[in-house]
């Protein structure tokens, strides 16, 4: 095996799954504000692609990590610790990766625009705004080498 094993510290496991959970829920809730049904259909498939396929490209087995941690430690690596991305295979994951950013920033933020233009109200101003914040802090700790996993 040529690549070294990882330990996700607690605070990144924890909190970047939390922060994970939390994008995926405003993402939710802005397109709640447009439609109902549609709203939950798209959080049933964007927590699917997350926390389902997401995890299972990232995590192959436990032994690539000093703990296991079943794919969480992956998932907050890669979106709240400098975009960590196993080597192997590493362009069908970023593609995946690009479809859970695409789902989870332009296109609730552009649904949102719309529901806002539509009716204006101070709660879809504060998702809004909440959820480009998490989007950009996301976007942010792909260049933070202080979130990175510590490699063996």
């Amino acid at each position: 095996m040529t690549e070294q094993k990882l330990d996700f510290t607690r605070k990144l496991l924890v909190l970047g799954n939390l922060a994970l959970l939390a994008w995926v829920f405003l993402a939710f809730i802005s397109v709640l504000f447009y439609t109902w049904l549609y709203s939950w259909l798209y959080l049933v498939l964007s927590a699917f692609i997350v926390y389902a396929v997401l995890r299972r490209i990232g995590c192959g087995s436990c032994y690539q990590c000093k703990t296991c941690t079943s794919g969480f430690g992956r998932l907050a690596g890669v979106f709240f610790g400098r975009g960590f991305i196993k080597k192997a295979s590493a362009g069908n994951r970023i593609a995946v990766i690009a479809l859970i950013y695409f789902l989870l920033l332009p296109f609730p933020v552009a649904v949102l625009t719309i529901s806002l233009v539509n009716t204006f109200s101070i709660i879809k101003v504060l998702v809004f705004i909440a959820l480009l914040a998490v989007s950009v802090y996301s976007l942010t700790t792909w260049y933070n080498s202080s979130t990175t996993p510590k490699s063996a």
